[in-house]
């Protein structure tokens, strides 16, 4: 079947069945055929832990995706982000991409962005898009725009900055947890608690299944498992559901997950998120008001392999899950068409439906402005829609002098 598909002539082959065995054969099979990058999906860390003197080398794997491992590090960044809907980490997370709603009682509700600016509160953020109720399309946001009631907003800037911002909107923001329920004793699920339990926080893990149950309380240290109907309230009043700072539920089934976070929202969680596996379901979810986020198995892995699938100096890039949007991380090649002017003066060819939102120069990290001069070796965070990414990574190539 490789043959079939012309593995002699590949320069990547990416594994992502749902067998880790499939994959690291797959991943064997290319080097031997002298494919040059090589990745696969391995769950199970057990393979190339210390205790089984394995590498991924050993099979040819230049690159492992563990997506629930990915799935984790997502839900801890949402749990420890108040009201936040997405968060993305770029530099380490040094910048930061958040989405999070206008609610009522946010003071800036009927303000515009140049009123907001005037404030100095646009000084280390910008505003990327804005996804209103009602309307057909994203907006890509400018200063005559004004925020309203329910609208999903998504700001790029540093983490301090977008921390500052969510204070000013009336955002308490605590990311210690203290007490947070997990649905769920899948492979995430026992990850999740594994990582939150060494951090300190109070975890109770309910999970339907016995076997399954009694697993998870072998694997895990400090969190409490409990074993029952996680759409029950009576258990879910046992865990102490009214005081919990989160709730994840992550059992697999995306329509139990959904209706687990919102009996958890009705009953006082006061964050409830949940595993998406399909992802016809997540233009749905901000239509949802008792979920407050969810993380897509699927768009996680996306985001980690189109790195490796874009062409030139793209760094990373993160597809977002309630907008048909991608935010990637861009290195400015020498003599690139966008290097050496001001970004006032590209405004006619650069597209409307993208938004040049951080730059990193060295350490220095940089919210540009029209007078802004982006130079070859900059990083740069664009906010695109995806028809106007080629376009992007045309104005960002390294180009002959």
């Amino acid at each position: 079947m490789l043959q079939d598909a012309g593995i002699s002539d590949a320069e990547l082959i990416i594994a992502v069945t749902n067998s880790d065995e499939i994959n690291m054969l797959a991943c064997q099979i290319g080097d031997r055929y002298g494919v040059e990058t090589k990745i696969a999906r391995v769950s199970n860390p057990d393979y190339f832990s210390e205790e089984s003197g394995l590498t991924p080398q050993d099979f040819g794997i230049d690159l492992l995706v563990n997506p629930e491992h990915l799935c984790v590090e997502e839900f801890i960044r949402l749990l420890k982000t108040p009201e936040a809907r997405e968060v993305v980490d770029f530099e380490e997370g040094r910048i930061q991409l958040a989405a999070f709603r206008i609610k009522q009682g946010n003071p800036f509700i009927g303000k515009s962005l140049s009123e907001l600016d005037k404030n100095g509160v646009l000084s280390n953020i910008r505003f990327a898009a804005i996804n209103r109720r009602g309307e057909k399309n994203v907006i890509i946001p400018r200063g005559s725009d004004v925020l309203k009631q329910g609208d999903d907003v998504f700001v790029i800037g540093s983490a301090l900055a977008i921390e500052q911002l969510f204070r000013l909107f009336g955002i308490i923001f605590d990311t210690y947890l203290d007490r947070v329920i997990i649905v769920g004793a899948s492979a995430i699920g026992i990850e999740l608690a594994r990582t939150l339990e060494d951090n300190g926080t109070d975890v109770k893990l309910i999970e339907s299944d016995e076997e399954l149950a009694e697993l998870a309380s072998t694997c895990l240290k400090r969190t409490t498992v409990l074993e029952g109907d996680f759409l029950q309230f009576q258990l879910l009043e046992e865990a102490g559901i009214e005081d919990v700072n989160g709730f994840v539920s992550v059992t697999g089934d995306d329509e139990n997950d959904i209706m687990a976070c919102m009996t958890a929202k009705e009953h006082g969680a006061q964050r409830a998120l949940a595993l998406i596996q399909q992802p016809r379901y997540l233009p749905l979810l901000a239509r949802i008001p008792r979920l407050d986020g969810a993380v897509s198995r699927h768009l996680t892995v996306v985001s980690n392999l189109l790195r490796l699938i874009r062409r030139g100096n793209i760094v990373s890039v993160a597809s977002l899950h309630e907008i048909d949007a991608e935010v990637i991380e861009i290195v400015t090649g020498v003599n690139a068409k966008i290097a050496h002017k001001e970004l006032g003066s590209l405004r006619s060819k650069f597209p409307d439906n993208a938004f040049i939102g951080a730059i990193l120069r060295r350490e220095n990290l940089i919210i540009p402005h029209g007078e802004t001069v982006i130079q070859p070796a900059d990083r740069v965070i664009v906010f695109s829609m995806p028809e106007a990414i080629p376009v992007v990574e045309d104005m960002f190539a390294a180009r002959r002098a």
